[in-house]
C-alpha cells in the first residue's frame, strides 16, 4: 500500500499495513442495489407522455444520485481512508478523507493486546483487536481487521524485537 511510508520516522520500518475487511461495505453495497432498484421502478412507473413526467424522471434520478452518494460513496471513501499499520516502534490508526484523525501507540507503552472474533467473523477471517497502553488514552480498538490473531502476534513480535535492540547511545 505504501500509505504508511510518509508517517515513518528515520529509525523505524513498516512491519504490517492493512485496511478494514471488505465485509464492512456489504450493507452499503446492498443499499446501493436497493437505491438503483427503487429508482428504476419509479422511473418505469412514471408516465412519459405527461409534461411533468420527464421532470419527475429527473427528480427521481437526482434523489437516487444523492442517496447513492450519501449511503454508498461516503462510506466507501471512509473505508478507503481507514488504515491500520504497525512499525518497528509504533502501532498506528489513521482515518478520514475530509477531516483526518489518527492515533499512535508506542510499542514500548503497550501493556496488553487482545483480539475477538465471532463465529461469522472467523468464517470471514476478520475481527477486532484491542490494544491496552500505559497512556492517558488507554485502549485503542481496531475494528474489522483481517486476521486479527495474526496482527496480535505481529504486535508481540515487534515488541520483542524492540526489547532485543541495544539501547540508543546518547550523542557526544
Amino acid at each position: 500500500m505504501a500509505y504508511a511510508d510518509r508517517y515513518l520516522a528515520e529509525d523505524e520500518e513498516l512491519v504490517y499495513e492493512t485496511r478494514q475487511h471488505w465485509t464492512t461495505l456489504v450493507s452499503e453495497f446492498l443499499l446501493l442495489c436497493l437505491i438503483i432498484a427503487v429508482a428504476g421502478a419509479a422511473v418505469w412507473a412514471l408516465p412519459t407522455d405527461e409534461d411533468w413526467g420527464s421532470t419527475g424522471v429527473w427528480v427521481v434520478l437526482g434523489l437516487a444520485a444523492i442517496a447513492a452518494i450519501w449511503l454508498w460513496l461516503v462510506p466507501l471513501l471512509q473505508w478507503r481512508a481507514t488504515v491500520y499499520f504497525l512499525t518497528t516502534k509504533r502501532l498506528h490508526k489513521r482515518s478520514g478523507f475530509l477531516s483526518k484523525s489518527g492515533r499512535s501507540i508506542p510499542l514500548a507503552r503497550v501493556n496488553d493486546v487482545a483480539f475477538s472474533a465471532s463465529l461469522w467473523e472467523r468464517l470471514m477471517r476478520y475481527g477486532t483487536v484491542r490494544v491496552q497502553s500505559a497512556s492517558e488514552q488507554g485502549m485503542m480498538t481496531l475494528k474489522h481487521v483481517p486476521d486479527p490473531e495474526g496482527l496480535k502476534n505481529l504486535v508481540y513480535q515487534a515488541i520483542d524485537g524492540l526489547r532485543d535492540e541495544p539501547p540508543a547511545q546518547p550523542p557526544h
